[in-house]
């Protein structure tokens, strides 16, 4: 996280987009869930795979859409739900048949409890956003919520005599381009289209991530996917693509304003 906010602050210097302490005032709860949102992700790992912790997780529409539409005035569509329903079907599917684990081990019990818990905090930090993105530009938010994120979670570490210095070698490479790439690519550019995509849409087209996850966690840590499993993922895919081109149709963005 502090790799991640030194860079966003040259990212802030070199174009003059310093946040103001009305900034870091109005962005304080994002970060703070945020923050949170990276330590509960990371205890679930430890007791689950890559492939169940992201799928439970792309459940997210389940809590957005309700919240969006009674808090936030957006409004339910036709294929808005059935792409959801869909969706999350196949990312059910998806956790049904999931292989255990190559070395024999299965997710523990307690793995789906800290994977709910970083559901419901995830969905709470992307309502966030998308309540303090109307008012604050994309630069500024997330040097804001990067900084207040990188306090709370050194908090915690400290409070709770975690061992640092863990990290050596080529481990920091890998680290810095954690923070770079999800960190700062992928999280800035949610960050970026709130303002431009409704709150339940995005909360639905995330649900790409647990299938580019499981790909991933297949393709360099040698974690299993079954046929079924591949299949759910598929049919995820295909409802996204199709709700990601009626919102496009619905919902114009203009060149110069998107780059602006």
């Amino acid at each position: 996280l502090w790799i991640a906010c030194a860079v966003l602050v040259a990212i802030a210097a070199v174009t003059r987009r310093w946040p103001s302490w009305a900034d870091v005032r109005a962005s304080f709860v994002a970060g703070v869930l945020f923050g949170l949102n990276l330590c509960v992700f990371f205890i679930t790992l430890e007791y689950t795979s890559i492939a169940v912790a992201l799928i439970i997780g792309a459940l997210s529409p389940v809590l957005a859409l309700p919240i969006a539409v009674a808090f936030m005035g957006e409004r339910y569509t036709t294929v808005k739900v059935l792409c959801t329903l869909v969706a999350v079907s196949g990312v059910v599917v998806a956790v049904l048949t999931a292989p255990a684990a190559v070395d024999g081990s299965t997710t523990r019990p307690v793995g789906y409890l800290w994977a709910v818990a970083s559901l419901l905090v995830w969905v709470l930090y992307l309502l966030q956003t998308k309540r303090v993105r109307a008012t604050v530009e994309t630069v500024r938010y997330m040097t804001s919520v990067t900084l207040v994120a990188s306090v709370t979670v050194s908090l915690l570490v400290l409070s709770l005599g975690s061992r640092l210095g863990q990290i050596e070698g080529a481990g920091w490479l890998w680290v810095s381009l954690l923070a770079i790439g999800p960190g700062i690519a992928g999280h800035g550019l949610v960050a970026w289209a709130q303002p431009r995509v409704e709150a339940s849409v995005t909360a639905v087209l995330i649900q790409l991530e647990p299938v580019g996850a499981s790909i991933a966690a297949w393709v360099f840590l040698d974690e299993r996917v079954s046929l079924p499993q591949a299949l759910a993922m598929s049919v995820v895919v295909c409802s996204l693509c199709v709700l990601a081109y009626r919102e496009s149709r619905e919902h114009h963005v203009v060149i110069d304003e998107a780059v602006g």
